[in-house]
């Protein structure tokens, strides 16, 4: 019976140190995991600190690109400004021009004698000695080149558009040009970007129903 007692105490304590062996297995691999799960907070903490650098970097990049955004906006103000004055200038340049546009070319022409025809033809007297140059420039759109004349007063210049505009309708055939059925037009000599700026606000002036729009002293007015 003793025997029996001693055996069944000795199961208990095989059973007993099994069952701790199993116990310290499990602590081993709960172990093992906290390590794993410690290295993988680690390798995210690691991570974290790189996409908080990535960021400080992003934002200090950030910063200096609208530091240069700024810059050039500067810079742009600058530009505009030094353009706009250097258009005004190009056109201020022009102030004692007309550009005649309508005149045939004739081999051999004597652009003096063109223009003094021109006078007699809208009765208005321009003696030579107030002309500092005359000649033919191209332009892009027409066959014949348009003739211009620099005035040395720009008060001679504007009394001239004035009367040539006043007589309506010029024609070559009204300065000898017999047989040629051209229109004469008598304008401000006109830098391309004011040229193109008059023909924006001719459409404007004619879609808000403005009755003129017209050059003087190398501006353009509208009423």
């Amino acid at each position: 019976m003793k025997s029996y007692f001693k055996e069944k105490e000795i199961c208990d304590i095989k059973s007993r140190f099994n069952s701790i062996s199993e116990l310290l297995e499990d602590v081993k691999t709960i172990k093992c995991e906290l390590e794993e799960l410690k290295d993988a907070c680690n390798e995210n903490n690691k991570r974290v600190d790189e996409f908080d650098a990535r960021i400080a970097t992003m934002e200090e990049n950030v910063s200096e690109i609208n530091h240069i955004k700024d810059k050039l906006t500067i810079t742009r103000i600058d530009f505009d400004r030094i353009h706009h004055e250097i258009l005004l200038k190009e056109q201020w340049s022009r102030l004692n021009n007309i550009e005649i546009k309508g005149v045939p070319i004739k081999t051999g022409e004597n652009l003096f004698q063109i223009h003094e025809a021109l006078c007699k033809a809208i009765g208005f007297d321009v003696p030579k000695s107030q002309i500092d140059y005359i000649a033919r420039v191209p332009s892009h759109n027409l066959k014949d080149k348009l003739i211009i004349v620099r005035y040395i007063n720009r008060y001679t210049k504007e009394d001239f558009i004035a009367t040539a505009r006043a007589k309506k309708e010029l024609y070559a055939k009204d300065i000898g040009f017999t047989g040629s059925k051209n229109r004469i037009f008598v304008n401000d000599h006109l830098t391309p970007h004011f040229k193109s700026l008059l023909t924006k606000v001719k459409a404007l002036a004619k879609e808000k129903n403005y009755s003129y729009v017209w050059v003087k002293f190398g501006k353009i007015h509208v009423r």
